[in-house]
C-alpha cells in the first residue's frame, strides 16, 4: 500500500513531461535517508516511470 504522501507526489507529477517527473523522483529519492520507507516507494514510482518511457 503507497503512503498518501508518495501518491500526492505521484498526482503532482502527472502534470510535468515524463522526463522532467524522472528527474524529480531522482532528486527526490536522494533526499531521503536509505532505508526509509518512503524512498522505497519513490524508488518504485521511478521504475514505473522508467519502464513506462522504455515501451514508448
Amino acid at each position: 500500500m503507497k503512503n498518501a504522501a508518495v501518491t500526492g507526489v505521484a498526482d503532482r507529477l502527472k502534470r510535468l513531461p515524463r522526463r522532467h517527473r524522472i528527474a524529480h523522483l531522482g532528486a527526490l529519492i536522494g533526499l531521503q535517508p536509505v532505508g526509509c520507507g518512503r524512498r522505497d516507494e519513490l524508488s518504485e514510482l521511478l521504475r514505473e516511470q522508467i519502464s513506462d518511457a522504455s515501451i514508448e
